[in-house]
């Protein structure tokens, strides 16, 4: 399981498991419980590069991030650990 503190957002944290590329377990601790129940449901089997891909840049308001931002930042960066430890 790995954890990611968020920032810039509603949402504080993120967790979620990543085996083989895959993304699955996906849980967000606060923040707006619809969209984010989507987008767990959305990532649930995806592969973490496609994660990056759809979900990287995307903004809300003037914050600069986003709840989807920050997942993908927390997935680019569960990549790099593990390409770390290889």
């Amino acid at each position: 399981m790995k954890n990611f503190t968020m920032r810039g957002t509603c949402a504080k944290e993120v967790s979620f498991d990543l085996n083989d590329g895959i993304i699955s377990n996906v849980k967000f601790s606060f923040g707006c419980s619809g969209n984010l129940t989507g987008i767990s449901a959305m990532a649930e089997g995806m592969k973490a590069e496609d994660v990056i891909a759809k979900l990287s840049g995307i903004q809300c308001g003037n914050r600069g991030t986003s709840c989807p931002d920050q997942f993908a930042k927390a997935v680019a960066a569960a990549i790099s650990e593990y390409s770390e430890l290889a």
